[in-house]
C-alpha cells in the first residue's frame, strides 16, 4: 500500500534548534549556521489594520513563507525524515515494496512537505510508520495532517485489512482517484478522461483573455507565453493521448482565429502550418504532441546518462531485464508511463551518438559511434570473428592511438572515418551524446526541432528559385522594425489569411467579393496595388528612389522592394512605412463596409506616417544617467594560479591537419615550459583548439604541474 501524507503547518512548525542541529550535523562552518539562524530567529511580525501597523509580535519558531532560505531549510531537514526510513528499512522493520525482483525497494518518496510512504499491510510495518513520524515530530515539530492524507491499496486487499490499517495509521480517507502533485494517482483504460482539466483549463484561460479584445499581436503571446504552457507539467511525465492533443489544438485553434467565444470565424490556415518555425511561413506556435515527444525524451536522457539515479534503477529493474533500455520493445501490456518513457526515447534514438573514450562499452556493428554529426553505424555483414567487436579492439592498448592494422582488416573503407574521430588517451569511459546539439547535451529546444522536422516531412514541389524566395518573403516579413501587429499583418496578407473577396472565392463563398470602392474583383494586389483609390494613397513621394508601390506587379515585389527603399528626410520616421500605409489602407476599407465611413488618400498616408512615428519614438530607451567609473579592476581567476598557459591552434581544412602550440608563464612572466605538435586528421577547428589544450596539460602533469590557469580563443 502507499500512504500519502501531508505536513500541518508545515513552515509553522519547525523548530529552530532542529534546523541548526541539523545543519551542524550536515557538516555546514559554525560561522555559516550562525549566520542563517540570524536570518532565521530575527524575525517579527505586525498587523496591519486600516493601512495602518499595530503590535510587534517576535516568534519562538518557524520559519517565514516567501523567504528564499526557507524552501532549502525544509529540504535539508526533510532528510531527517527520510534517514529514519533508510534506517528502518535497513534494519528489516520498515522494508518497503519492490516493483520486481531486480528493482531497489522503496519505501518513501519526498517532494517538500508532501511524503509518499510504502509498505506492507502488517501491523509490524504500521507500527514502525507511526514510531517513525512520532520520532520526527518530536525532533522537529512537525505533525502529519491525518484529514489531508490518504491510503491507496492494492485492488486485491480485503475490506477487513483496509479497516484496520486505517484504524491503526488514523487515516480515513483511502486514495487513488485523487492527483499528487498535479498528476492522477492511477491510470485506468480511458486516458483521456484523466486529462480532461488540462482542456478546461485552457479553455477558461481562453476565455477570460477573449472578453479583453487583444490584438492579434497580443494573442499570439497569450498563445505562446500562457496557453501553450498549460500541459507542460503532465507532458514531463506521460505521453497525452491524441484525441486530447486534438482537443487542445482545437481550443488553441479556436481563440486564435475567433473574436469571441460566442462568434466562430473562418480558420484561414491550416494549424499544421501555424506550428512551422516563422523562418518556413508559420507563427512558431508550439505543436503539442511534438513538444510532449520532446520532453519526454528528457526522461529517458536521464536514465541513459544517469544509470545509477533512483529513477533509472526501478525502471531498468522492472522493464530491461530481457535487453537494454535503448532496445526495449513496445509491448500492448506496458504501462502508460512506461509507454510515455518509450515513446521519449524513440525520439532520442534519432540523433543519439557514442562518443569514444576507451571504446569498452562501444559495439563496432550495432552502435552510432562512426560520426559526430549524425548517427552512423558501419553497413555489414560482419565477419564471424568480428561479430561481437568492440571499439576497443580497434584502439592500441597503452596509447590510446588507433590500431589501423586491424582497422584495415575489418573496416578498410571507413579508415578516413574513423582517423577523424579522437579516442581517450586516459582510459575515460564511452558515453552518450546527442548529435544534434552543439554541446552533445540533450535540450528540449533541440528535442522539439528534431520532432517536428520529422512530422513535417512533405513533398516540396517547389523549384529552388522559388524556395529561395519564400526563405526571403518571410525573413522579410519579421526583419521589419515595425508594430507586430503589423508583422502579423504582413504575414496575413501573404498566407492569404484576410477576408478578401479572392480569398472568400476560394472558400466557395461568392458574395461580396468585389471591390467596394471600383467593383473590380477584389485580390491582394488590386487592394493595396492597384486600386484607383490605392494609386491616390501611393501618389505620395516618400521613398529616395522613385519607388512606387502601384507600378510593381505583384504585393510581393512590392514589400521585398520597400524594404530596400530608404524614406526621404521630411518625413521624420526612419523605418520603412510601407507595412503602416498598409494597415491604413485595411483598415479604411473595413471602415467602408461596415460603418460606411469614408476617408480621404491624404488622410491615411497622413496618419500612416503619424502612427510610424508615434512607434519609433516610443521604442527609444530614455537615456541612461551617467554613472561615476569605478577605476577598481575585478580580481582576476589567474592572479589565483602560480602558472599561466596560453595555447592556439591553426587547422588546414584542405588536409585535415592541425598545428598546436602552448607555453606556459610564471608570476614574472617568465616562460616556463613550451611546446608543439602537428595532428593529422583533425577534422574541425574546435578540435584542433582542444587537442591543443590536451597536450599542454599532458605537458604539464609530465612536469609535475597541478596547478594551472588554461586560456584559449576556442
Amino acid at each position: 500500500m502507499a500512504v500519502k501524507t501531508d505536513m500541518s503547518k508545515a513552515y509553522d512548525r519547525l523548530e529552530w534548534h532542529f534546523i541548526e542541529t541539523v545543519l551542524l550535523r550536515f557538516g555546514f562552518a559554525h560561522r555559516l549556521v550562525n549566520l542563517i539562524m540570524q536570518c532565521v530567529t530575527t524575525v517579527s511580525y505586525s498587523f496591519l489594520v486600516n493601512d495602518s501597523v499595530h503590535g510587534r509580535v517576535v516568534p519562538s519558531g518557524d520559519i517565514r513563507q516567501g523567504d528564499p532560505l526557507s524552501p532549502y531549510l525544509f529540504i535539508i531537514c526533510g532528510e531527517v525524515l527520510s534517514g529514519l526510513c533508510k534506517r528502518a528499512q535497513r534494519s528489516g522493520h520498515f522494508a518497503g515494496i519492490g516493483v520486481a525482483t531486480s528493482a531497489p525497494r522503496l519505501n518513501h518518496l519526498l517532494f517538500a512537505d508532501d511524503t509518499m510512504f510504502f509498505l506492507n499491510t502488517d501491523e509490524e510495518s504500521c507500527s514502525t510508520l507511526l514510531h517513525i513520524l512520532h520520532q520526527y515530530k518530536i525532533s522537529s515539530g512537525q505533525l502529519i495532517n491525518a484529514s489531508k492524507s490518504s491510503i491507496s491499496f492494492s485492488a486485491k486487499t480485503p475490506q477487513v485489512i483496509r479497516q484496520r490499517v486505517k484504524l491503526h495509521l488514523g487515516i480515513e480517507k483511502e486514495g487513488g482517484t485523487g492527483k499528487y502533485l498535479g498528476l492522477p494517482e492511477h491510470f485506468g483504460r480511458r486516458k483521456k478522461d484523466l486529462f480532461t482539466g488540462i482542456v478546461d483549463r485552457i479553455r477558461c484561460k481562453a476565455v477570460s483573455w477573449s472578453s479583453r479584445q487583444l490584438s492579434s499581436a497580443g494573442k499570439l503571446v497569450m498563445l505562446k507565453a500562457v496557453l501553450t504552457v498549460v500541459p507542460s507539467y503532465a507532458m514531463t511525465c506521460f505521453l497525452l493521448p491524441i484525441s486530447l492533443c486534438v482537443r487542445i489544438q482545437s481550443t488553441l485553434t479556436r481563440y486564435w482565429w475567433d473574436a469571441s467565444p460566442e462568434k466562430k470565424k473562418m480558420c484561414w490556415v491550416a494549424w499544421d502550418k501555424l506550428t512551422k518555425p516563422k523562418a518556413l511561413g508559420g507563427l512558431g506556435i508550439r505543436d503539442i504532441q511534438a513538444f510532449n515527444k520532446a520532453l519526454l525524451a528528457k526522461l529517458a536522457w536521464r536514465i541513459i546518462t544517469k544509470p545509477g539515479c533512483l529513477l533509472a534503477r526501478v525502471l531498468n529493474g522492472k522493464y530491461c531485464i530481457k535487453a537494454p533500455f535503448l532496445q526495449v520493445p513496445e509491448t500492448k501490456t506496458m504501462s502508460h508511463g512506461w509507454r510515455s518513457i518509450i515513446a521519449g526515447r524513440d525520439l532520442l534514438l534519432c540523433q543519439l551518438g557514442k562518443v569514444i573514450g576507451n571504446g569498452e562499452s562501444t559495439r563496432v556493428w550495432k552502435d552510432p559511434w562512426l560520426s559526430t554529426d549524425q548517427p552512423s553505424i558501419p553497413i555489414g555483414p560482419a565477419t564471424e570473428v568480428d561479430q561481437d567487436l568492440v571499439v576497443a579492439d580497434l584502439i592500441c592498448r597503452g596509447s590510446g592511438e588507433w590500431n589501423i592494422t586491424r582497422i584495415k582488416a575489418s573496416l578498410p573503407h571507413l579508415l578516413p572515418e574513423i582517423q577523424r574521430l579522437q579516442p581517450s588517451i586516459t582510459g575515460a569511459a564511452d558515453s552518450y551524446a546527442w548529435l544534434a546539439s552543439k554541446t552533445g547535451t540533450y535540450f528540449v529546444k533541440s528535442g522539439y526541432f528534431v520532432a517536428t522536422s520529422m512530422e513535417q516531412i512533405e513533398v516540396d514541389e517547389a523549384t529552388e528559385a522559388q524556395r529561395a524566395t519564400h526563405q526571403s518573403l518571410n525573413k522579410a516579413v519579421w526583419a521589419s522594425k515595425t508594430s507586430p501587429k503589423l508583422n502579423l499583418l504582413l504575414w496575413k496578407i501573404i498566407h492569404g489569411a484576410l477576408p478578401l473577396g479572392e480569398n472568400l472565392a476560394k472558400r466557395g463563398m461568392l458574395t461580396n467579393i468585389s471591390c467596394i470602392r471600383c467593383g473590380e474583383f477584389e485580390t491582394v494586389d488590386h487592394l493595396f496595388l492597384h486600386c484607383t483609390f490605392t494609386r491616390r494613397v501611393w501618389a505620395a513621394s516618400i521613398w529616395n528612389n522613385d519607388f512606387s508601390p502601384a507600378d510593381t506587379d505583384s504585393f510581393t515585389t512590392a514589400f521585398l522592394e520597400s524594404t530596400r527603399a530608404i524614406n526621404l528626410p521630411p518625413l521624420g520616421a526612419k523605418e520603412t512605412l510601407f507595412p503602416w500605409i498598409l494597415w491604413g489602407i485595411w483598415t479604411a476599407r473595413n471602415y467602408l463596409i461596415f460603418e460606411n465611413r469614408v476617408f480621404d488618400p491624404s488622410d491615411i498616408f497622413s496618419k500612416a506616417v503619424a502612427n510610424a512615428r508615434d512607434w519609433n519614438e516610443a521604442q527609444r530607451s530614455p537615456p541612461t544617467p551617467p554613472t561615476v567609473q569605478s577605476y577598481r579592476l575585478p580580481p582576476s581567476p589567474a592572479n589565483t594560479f602560480a602558472l599561466q598557459c596560453f595555447t592556439d591552434a591553426a587547422w588546414n581544412a584542405a588536409m585535415n591537419k592541425a598545428g598546436c602550440g602552448w607555453y606556459m608563464v610564471n608570476c614574472e612572466n617568465d616562460v616556463i615550459l613550451q611546446g608543439t605538435r602537428v595532428f593529422e586528421h583533425v577534422s574541425a577547428p574546435l578540435m584542433a583548439e582542444a587537442l591543443a589544450i590536451r597536450s599542454a596539460l599532458l605537458h604539464a602533469i609530465d612536469a609535475g604541474i597541478s596547478l594551472l590557469c588554461i586560456k584559449s580563443d576556442c
